[in-house]
This record gives structure tokens, sequence and C-alpha cells, in this order.
């Protein structure tokens, strides 16, 4: 009877969790396919669960991403749906429809992804910029654009020019062959790191290897949890498998040394490397309409945010720039004359 019972039991679980799954995961990806589809966007196969993630998954370790997205945009065109999974994607390279998905009037209409949250929080936590939306986002918004006055990105150029001197200084004493997309990523991270935390980023013991480390080998371990969708499944993304153990030492080192500049900073035991206040600066004095400022989780986030999604893209910028220019030899020297 007992064993019965059990029985039973795990029966109605399982069901319950089919369920779950296909309102979740199937029906709704389904419907979105639906309707776009009908709207004439062309798309990818639906799958349900995968969709299109072994061929991601696989393009991105081989890395050629941008190639398979290459590939999409010919087949499809300029906008086109494909599937991150159980999500829906729907790609988007028209100049007019990213200036109303991007643009302030339009911001209410957009909802940021859930799962895009979900990745990200072990490194940049979820109070900030990339991930918040609605109140929260146009609240630290407004904060924030301050902080982007030219007058304050004007002071910040010198941090620019020493940390550059200083790449150049050792590719100096290198006679080996170099992957400049590599140097570009860590010079462009180091830039970005002092610009946010100041003196303490050349002063603390192991600061440069703290962050160098959690962007590069905790988000690569974030990305590959990610592609194998173990984020979906709470308590299967807690278990200590899948490169968790990365991503926590990773994240609690982070945590740790951010938590300590922001301490010492408003302590008055660490400054700016610049002439004028540096981004961390600027996150603690900043006030919104009511006179509130960032709490410390809020300045932590958004600094290790700008981090984020400022150093990656500006090394891959300006790796693409010197592709196009080696490709050009009369640009090229152009460019080194002026």
């Amino acid at each position: 009877m007992v064993l019965q019972l059990l029985l039973y039991t795990f029966f109605i679980l399982i069901i319950f969790f089919l369920i779950i799954v296909y309102w979740k995961f199937i029906r709704l990806t389904k419907c979105i396919y639906d309707i776009l589809r009908s709207q004439g966007v062309r798309t990818e196969p639906f799958i349900p669960i995968i969709g299109q993630l072994p061929e991601l998954r696989r393009h991105r370790e081989e890395g050629r991403l941008l190639e398979y997205h290459q590939k999409l945009t010919e087949k499809h065109g300029l906008v086109y749906l494909f599937f991150l999974g159980p999500y829906t994607r729907l790609a988007i390279q028209e100049p007019d429809l990213i200036a109303d998905v991007l643009g302030r009037t339009s911001a209410q209409n957009y909802i940021k992804p859930a799962d895009l949250s979900f990745r990200l929080k072990p490194l940049t936590g979820i109070h900030n910029l990339l991930v918040s939306n609605g109140i929260e986002h146009e609240r630290a918004r407004k904060m924030l654009n301050p902080a982007f006055h030219f007058n304050n990105l004007q002071s910040m150029v010198s941090i620019m020019t020493h940390q550059t001197a200083k790449a150049i200084d050792i590719l100096l004493e290198s006679s080996s062959t170099i992957n400049l997309a590599t140097v570009f990523n860590n010079l462009t991270l180091s830039i970005i790191a002092s610009s946010a935390f100041g003196r303490s980023f050349e002063t603390i013991s192991n600061a440069q290897n703290i962050i160098a480390h959690a962007f590069t080998e905790v988000l690569a371990a974030v990305a590959y949890r990610a592609s194998r969708m173990i984020i979906l499944i709470p308590i299967i993304s807690q278990l200590p498998f899948w490169r968790k153990n990365i991503v926590d030492e990773g994240t609690r080192k982070l945590n740790n040394f951010v938590d300590q500049i922001i301490t010492d900073r408003r302590q008055g035991r660490s400054q700016s490397l610049c002439a004028g206040a540096d981004i961390l600066d600027l996150l603690i004095s900043a006030v919104d309409t009511q006179g509130q400022s960032f709490t410390n989780q809020e300045i932590k986030d958004q600094t290790l945010t700008f981090i984020l999604a400022g150093h990656e893209t500006t090394s891959n910028l300006i790796a693409w720039v010197m592709y196009e220019l080696m490709k050009n030899p009369s640009v090229y020297q152009a460019c080194q004359n002026e």
C-alpha cells in the first residue's frame, strides 16, 4: 500500500513537472514562433526545448559564432527568429528597428529576458542597467547620466594613455607572434577597471588577477553552463558540477575585492587615478530625485556591469579596426602619418 502510494505520488509529480515544462518552455515559445511567422518573419526550425542551441554551442566552441550569425543573416535577411534552447530570440539588424528598441521613448515596450539576469547574476548582480527594467532602470539611468559627461570622460584620458603605454612596453619586449585580440582585451579591461576602481586596482595585492580571472574564466564557465541549459532548473544549477566551483570561487573573490574597494573609498583610504572623479566617485555621489544615493550593492553591480559591458565590446571593435587597417595598407599608412 505504501509503495503504491509512493509510486502514485511520484507519477503525479512527473506529470506536474511535464506540464510546467510544456507550459513554460514549449507552449509560449511555439506561440511566439507562430505569431511572428504569420507576420512574415523568417525563422529557423522550431525544435522544442533545444532549438538551435547545439549549433550555437558548437560554433562558440570553435570560435565561429559570428560566422554562424552571418550565415543566418544571408539566409533570412536583416530580421529573423532563432531559438536559444527554449528561449525565442528575434535577431534585428535593421537600423530603424534597432533605434526603436534602444530608444528611450519605446523602452517600456521591451522587457529584458529573465535568462539574461540568470546568466549575468554571478558577475554583475541584478541591480544594474544591463538587466534591470522599468522604474529601477529609469532611476539608475538618470543617476548615471553625469558619469558620461564630456568633462568626466576627458579626465580619464590620462588613464587610457598610461595603460596603453604600459601595454606597448610589454609588446616591445616580446619577440614572438602575439594575438592582438587578447592584447586589446587585456588593455581595455585594465583601462576600465582603473577608471572604476582608481589606485586600488594597482595597489591591492592580486587585484588585476582577480578581475582578469572573473571576466575570463568565470564568464567562460557561465557561458558553458548556460549553453547546457543548467541555469533553467534551480535545483540542478546549485549542484557542484558543470564548472560551478569556478563560478563560485571567482564570484566570491570578486565580491570581496569590490566590497573592500567601496569601503576604502567611502572612508577615504583610496583615491581616483584621474584628474577628476572616476566612475566609483561618481556612483557614490549620485543621488536620485528623492535625494537617495545608490546602496553599496547597487554601486558594486553597476561598476561590474560597466567593466563587463565595456571592455570586451571595445576590445573587439579595436581588433576589428586593426584587421581592416591591415587589409588596407594605404589607409593604415595614412593613419600612421596622422
